[in-house]
């Protein structure tokens, strides 16, 4: 199972995205950790199945395990930590709701369907960071 880790999920945006994947089974081959800012500790969302409490959104090293980071935070916690997982040589993929990478050239801002092919191609060169438009 790809290792997860959600961040921001109690949010405006957070919350939307938890209703759609929830909706659609999307958690059925993830093995989802949820990450909180301030309510490590406490038991996770409902997503069918039983979860580990959730960690805390500023564990480098627990976040550095996880393959794919989907972090709906927002701009400061993006700048705070996906440079420092990155300088520690973690290896996985940043998804972003946030714009503070939109601009970054190993960036890709994700639009699908409307820049698919872009997406792709991205997937293909090994892009890993991949940001909400």
């Amino acid at each position: 199972m790809l290792k997860v880790g959600i961040v921001g999920w109690r949010g405006m945006v957070g919350s939307v995205l938890m209703e759609r994947m929830r909706a659609e089974n999307d958690f059925k081959d993830l093995a989802p950790v949820f990450f909180s800012t301030s309510q490590a500790g406490q038991p996770g969302p409902e997503i069918g199945r039983d979860l580990p409490p959730v960690a805390d959104a500023y564990d480098e090293k627990r976040l550095g395990a996880q393959e794919v980071i989907l972090s709906c935070q927002g701009g400061g916690y993006t700048t705070k930590i996906y440079p420092r997982l990155r300088a520690e040589g973690w290896q996985g993929y940043w998804i972003d709701a946030a714009s503070t990478l939109r601009m970054d050239a190993d960036s890709v801002i994700v639009l699908d369907p409307v820049n698919r092919p872009v997406i792709d191609q991205a997937l293909e060169k090994g892009c890993q960071a991949y940001i909400g438009g």
